[in-house]
């Protein structure tokens, strides 16, 4: 590729993010790819170099070849000389808490870097600390996925320290590890203080009852995060009691992700309790919750009041007819909700007639999801029409 070409390429894409393919694309003579993907740049021309240090590179580690971090600080660090690194994607790539160290070496030196993905790298809590501690000293990281790790209760305690300090992260991913309950208290209370943190991600992590007592209180104050995520950490009756106090009381949570949890019929009753007073969720995963009809009834008389909901999920719970019908009712009337999903709740083709006859009369709802129920085809096709035009999907 000429100079000039490259001098065009940098006037129509500069102050904006450059993916490494796009690189590859259109200046395969000044990149190349060694060592597992990490990039490094080629000697070449000033005005080559100049392009690219007004370039905002993304890199992306797409392998799952084992890279401990031998020299992989080196290697970070020639690049960074030469343009403004913003993401590293190096998630399933099995680099350790060598790779982690390396990289948290990089943090305390950069100034550009604002997404890091490390999810699934065998990291534990020493790599997690090193992570934690150069954090406190960067102050451009924004998201942080260190999800799908073996981050246990020092780890994270670590993490929540530095959430104490730092005033940049807002995207935090933490599921699918063991912070367990001192970890999770530790995070909790380190909400209290932080007021960045927009996003949380703590499923899959055996939180435990005093864990989520614990998140759940410091929600009552925490005036900034606005996604939770909590799937799978065991949450029943009692937990979900405390969280619908959050949800009477926090006015800045928008998206509440509760699946694969215990919810059951108590829990769903006071968190619909709830919702007739709440303005401000947006998004209500309550999927695989032991919900049979009588949850379903609580919910769809939420759903005449609550104005703001836009996604629910009631998907893998046992509503069966009954609770259909009266969701089927709510739709008549409600039209805020954009996304409702029922999906593998024993539906047959008496109730799924009845929800046709609701998406006549609602024009709002725009993605349904009835897969794994028992309707059959022709009622399938009544469903079909009912749902007419509409932008959204409809899967049966």
């Amino acid at each position: 590729m000429s100079l000039r070409k490259i001098t065009k390429y940098n006037e129509d894409i500069k102050n904006t993010k450059l993916s490494l393919i796009y690189l590859l694309k259109k200046c395969p003579d000044i990149l190349t790819l060694i060592s597992k993907n990490i990039l490094i740049l080629r000697q070449t021309s000033k005005t080559i170099m100049n392009f690219l240090k007004e370039a905002n590179i993304k890199i992306a580690i797409r392998n799952k070849d084992n890279y401990n971090g031998e020299g992989l600080l080196e290697k970070l660090s020639k690049l960074n000389v030469w343009c403004s690194l913003i993401e590293l994607h190096f998630s399933y790539c099995n680099l350790g808490d060598d790779g982690a160290r390396a990289i948290a070496d990089v943090l305390r030196e950069n100034s550009t870097l604002h997404t890091l993905l490390l999810a699934d790298n065998s990291v534990s809590d020493d790599g997690a600390k090193a992570i934690a501690e150069s954090l406190r000293v960067n102050s451009t990281l924004q998201i942080l996925d260190i999800g799908f790790n073996y981050v246990r209760a020092s780890g994270a305690l670590a993490i929540a320290e530095t959430l104490g300090m730092n005033s940049m992260l807002h995207t935090l991913m933490l599921g699918c590890n063991f912070v367990g309950n001192d970890g999770t208290k530790a995070i909790a209370e380190a909400l209290h203080i932080n007021t960045t943190l927009k996003t949380l991600d703590l499923s899959y992590n055996f939180i435990g009852d005093d864990g989520v007592h614990a998140i759940t209180k410091a929600l009552l104050v925490n005036s900034t995060l606005q996604k939770l995520s909590c799937c799978d950490n065991d949450i029943g009756a009692d937990n979900a009691k405390a969280i619908a106090e959050v949800l009477r009381v926090n006015s800045t949570l928008r998206v509440l992700m509760l699946g694969d949890n215990y919810v059951g019929e108590d829990g769903m009753k006071v968190i619909a309790e709830a919702l007739y007073v709440n303005r401000t969720l947006q998004y209500l995963d309550l999927d695989n919750n032991c919900v049979t009809a009588d949850g379903a009834r609580a919910i769809a008389k939420a759903l005449y009041v609550n104005s703001t909901l836009q996604y629910l999920d009631l998907g893998n719970n046992h509503i069966k007819d009954d609770g259909v019908r009266v969701i089927a009712d709510a739709l008549r009337v409600n039209n805020t909700l954009h996304a409702l999903a029922l999906g593998n709740n024993g539906i047959g083709d008496d109730n799924a007639r009845v929800i046709a006859d609701a998406l006549r009369v609602n024009s709002t709802l725009q993605t349904l999801d009835l897969r794994y129920n028992d309707i059959e085809d022709d009622v399938k096709k009544v469903l079909h029409e009912s749902w007419g035009n509409r932008v959204g999907t409809l899967d049966i």
